[in-house]
């Protein structure tokens, strides 16, 4: 695995956000998370983005404020849509080893709470979003880690090779 940044990507649920912080502190980096960057520099919720604006303008906004970030030395876990522009995954390839943190739909569907909104087009389902990520995550991804059914530490381990404790 190259040094400087890890980029996780992968579906909301899959736990990029959990296993980040845990492999950021494994590996002695800075952990960052696109979407609360996103928020921070936005000012609104991603929800509310998407509610104001619309999805394309949303995965617009993603797209600047991701772009104008420095990645040393960090963990990325991105926001599921970032694998929707070849502009921005092309720019986190520069920075360091992309991770597909895969997991099954079925075990997607039952993390994700029925309220929680996820960015994506206007009348697609939770089905149809996977269906369309899934080929991309794969295409962008420098390694796939199979995440149905192991606990973050588990998944950081397969990650680094080492034990979190």
């Amino acid at each position: 695995m190259s040094e400087g940044c890890i980029i996780l990507i992968g579906m909301p649920g899959a736990g990029k956000s959990t296993v980040g912080p845990l492999l950021a502190q494994k590996k002695g980096l800075i952990f960052k998370d696109t979407d609360a960057i996103v928020k921070q520099m936005d000012g609104r919720d991603l929800k509310t983005i998407v509610a104001e604006d619309g999805f394309e303008a949303f995965l617009d906004i993603q797209q600047k404020v991701i772009l104008s970030q420095e990645l040393k030395n960090c963990v990325v876990a991105t926001g599921g849509s970032v694998i929707k522009s070849d502009t921005l995954m092309q720019f986190l390839k520069r920075f360091g080893t992309i991770i597909y943190l895969k997991v099954d739909f079925k075990v997607l569907e039952q993390r994700l709470a029925p309220e929680r909104k996820l960015a994506r087009a206007g009348g697609q389902s939770f089905r149809q979003v996977f269906e369309e990520r899934e080929p991309l995550y794969i295409k962008y991804a420098d390694s796939i880690i199979d995440c149905t059914g192991k606990i973050p530490d588990e998944i950081v381990i397969e990650i680094t090779g080492k034990r979190c404790r």
